[in-house]
């Protein structure tokens, strides 16, 4: 459910991974999510912006893109700005988690993710708990 009614939650998983975008993305769908992935983070952004997806699924290692700039040109455009943003990455340093979440993002996760916290976690933020 999206925060504004019956439609299922949009998410856009933004990953270049492809065996873990699609094992992610296949649960993500499994659960009634919605999903559309990217796999750099220029497409995730300009698909964020033409999708408006109910939130966002980031990488943080990205071609083209890296994840803590997208979410800054995310954060920075009034069309994106208040989409939540959950980091999914398999770098778990202080520096790292301090820079996305200073960056912008909601939340951070370590990969590869569980999915069902992963689920708690949207549709806490989303207020679908």
């Amino acid at each position: 459910m999206t925060p504004n009614g019956n439609d299922p939650i949009r998410v856009l998983y933004v990953e270049d991974e492809k065996s873990l975008q699609f094992t992610t993305s296949q649960m993500l769908k499994a659960l009634g999510y919605v999903v559309e992935c990217a796999d750099n983070g220029r497409v995730g952004v300009e698909k964020a912006q033409s999708w408006q997806p109910d939130l966002i699924l980031m990488d943080v290692r990205l071609p083209l893109l890296n994840g803590s700039d997208a979410i800054r040109e995310l954060r920075n455009n009034p069309k994106t700005a208040r989409i939540p943003i959950f980091v999914l990455s398999a770098y778990t340093d202080a520096k790292t988690r301090d820079t996305c979440l200073n960056a912008g993002a909601d939340r951070f996760f370590t990969k590869p993710p569980d999915v069902r916290k992963v689920d708690v976690a949207i549709k806490s933020v989303l207020r679908k708990v």
